[in-house]
C-alpha cells in the first residue's frame, strides 16, 4: 500500500510549504490518493506533488531523487503567467495588442490583424508547418514564426501552435527590458523561494516558449499555488486576483475550450461517439476504418482521455491528419461545472490547480537516458486530472442531474 509517509520516496517540505499533519486533516481521501500513487508508480512517474490548503500532502519520488524534470509544454502556461504580470502592471498596454507593435513587418495582410491574445489562446491562424522538428532543426524561433505562411484567419479556429507561442519569447523581452527566463526570475520565482531552474534557449539565444523550463517539481506545485492563492504569496501580491481569473477562465467563440495557455478543467468529462459525430465524418471524407472503430463504441462512455485513444485503437497522428485535420471534432463531449485548470505536456507532465478546493496536483515524468525506442503512450497518466479531483470528491453528477454539452479541444 501507498499511503502518506510510506515509499516510494517521500521528500522534506521546504520551509514555505508546511508539512500537513495528515491527508484526511486536509479533506484528502486517503484511498484515492492511494489509487493515484499506484497508477503513478504503475506508469513509471518522476514524481508527485500534492498541496491542500497551502500544506504539503506529499512530494513523492518514484525513479530517483528530485531533481528538475523537462515540463515540455507545461512551460507554456508558465509563460502565460509572465504575459499576464506584464500586462497587469502596463507594460503591455492589451490582451488585444497587434503582435505588429512588436513586429512591424507583420503590419500588413492578415498578419496585421493577429493580437496577443490570438498567440495566448492558439487561434493565430499561423501554418503549423512541420511541427517541433521544424523548430527544433530552426536555428532562431523567433524568425520562423515571424516568416511562417498564414493558415486561417485571425481568431476564426483553435489550433494548437508551438510555432505561434515561440514568439511571446520576444514579445516578453520587448515589454520587460529583459529575457523572458530572466524576467520570470526577478518577477515570479525567486519572490517565491524558486532558485534551481534551467531554461533552453535557441541558437540565436532566444528562450523557448513552447517548451524548455527544466523545474523542479515542488517548485512547479509552488507556481500552481500562488494560482490557488488568487495571485498572493507570503503577503506580497506577484499576481493580480483578477488576472489570474482571466488567465484560467474558457475564452470565447472558437476559444471557449482554452484558457491563456491554460486548459480549463470541468468537474468531469463524458467523451462518447454519437451518430451525429459519425455523420459528419462521412460527410467530411474521413477514411472509413476509422470511422468503423468509432462505430464499435456507441453507446460507450469515457471519462479520461487515454481510455478513449485505447478504446478507438486510432494512432493520434493518423487521427489529427485524417479528422482534425478535416476540421472535424475528435469525439463528442459533455462537461461538468468548471472547477480550475491544468497545464499539460508531452510524456504526461500536469500541473493541475482546483481554488475552489485549494489543491493543487503535479505530475512529471522524466524519460530516462537510457531508455531505448519511443516512450510508452501508457506512461502518459492521461487520467491524472481526473485522479486529483477524486482526492476531493469532484466527478461526475448522480443519476437524473443534468449535464452542460460542451466542445471539445484538440489532442495536445
Amino acid at each position: 500500500m501507498l499511503l502518506f509517509g510510506a515509499s516510494p520516496a517521500l521528500a522534506a517540505p521546504a520551509q514555505d510549504l508546511p508539512r500537513a499533519e495528515s491527508p484526511e486533516a486536509e479533506g484528502i481521501d486517503p484511498k484515492a490518493l492511494e489509487r493515484l500513487l499506484a497508477e503513478a508508480q504503475v506508469t513509471h512517474s518522476s514524481a508527485v506533488v500534492i498541496l491542500k490548503n497551502g500544506k504539503l500532502i506529499g512530494e513523492w519520488s518514484f525513479r530517483q531523487a528530485p531533481t528538475r524534470i523537462e515540463a515540455m509544454s507545461v512551460t507554456k502556461s508558465v509563460v502565460g503567467m509572465a504575459v499576464v504580470k506584464l500586462v497587469a502592471d502596463g507594460k503591455i498596454p492589451s490582451l488585444d495588442v497587434p503582435v505588429h507593435q512588436y513586429f512591424p513587418e507583420w503590419n500588413q495582410g492578415r498578419k496585421k490583424d493577429i493580437t496577443l491574445r490570438h498567440l495566448l489562446n492558439h487561434s493565430s491562424g499561423i501554418d503549423v508547418g512541420e511541427g517541433t522538428r521544424e523548430i527544433y532543426a530552426s536555428p532562431d524561433f523567433v524568425k520562423l514564426a515571424l516568416a511562417s505562411e498564414m493558415a486561417h484567419a485571425p481568431g476564426t479556429q483553435i489550433q494548437y501552435n508551438n510555432k505561434a507561442v515561440n514568439l511571446l519569447a520576444a514579445i516578453v523581452e520587448k515589454a520587460s527590458g529583459k529575457r523572458l527566463d530572466r524576467y520570470l526570475g526577478d518577477a515570479l520565482f525567486r519572490p517565491m523561494g524558486i532558485t534551481d531552474y534551467r531554461w533552453d534557449l535557441d541558437r540565436a539565444g532566444n528562450p523557448h516558449a513552447m517548451s524548455g523550463l527544466q523545474i523542479r517539481p515542488r517548485d512547479l506545485a509552488k507556481l500552481g499555488q500562488l494560482l490557488v492563492n488568487g495571485g498572493l504569496w507570503q503577503l506580497r501580491q506577484l499576481l493580480p486576483q483578477e488576472w489570474v481569473k482571466r488567465m484560467l477562465a474558457p475564452g470565447e467563440g472558437p476559444a471557449s475550450a482554452t484558457g491563456l495557455l491554460w486548459w480549463p478543467e470541468p468537474a468531469w468529462r463524458r467523451s462518447f461517439v454519437d451518430e451525429v459525430l459519425l455523420s459528419a465524418w462521412k460527410q467530411a471524407g474521413v477514411p472509413q476504418p476509422i470511422i468503423q472503430a468509432a462505430t464499435a463504441l456507441l453507446g460507450r462512455d469515457f471519462q479520461d482521455e487515454d481510455s478513449y485513444f485505447d478504446a478507438l485503437g486510432v494512432p493520434l497522428p493518423e487521427l489529427q491528419k485524417e479528422v482534425m485535420g478535416r476540421n472535424q471534432k475528435w469525439r463528442q463531449t459533455e462537461m461538468g461545472p468548471l472547477v480550475g485548470a491544468n497545464a499539460n505536456g508531452w510524456l504526461g507532465q500536469f500541473l493541475v490547480v482546483l481554488p475552489e478546493h485549494q489543491l493543487v496536483a503535479v505530475r512529471m515524468y522524466s524519460y530516462p537516458e537510457d531508455a531505448k525506442g519511443d516512450p510508452d503512450p501508457a506512461d502518459s497518466f492521461g487520467a491524472f486530472p481526473l485522479r486529483v479531483k477524486e482526492l476531493v470528491h469532484v466527478g461526475p453528477p448522480t443519476v437524473g442531474s443534468a449535464t452542460q454539452p460542451q466542445g471539445s479541444a484538440s489532442p495536445r
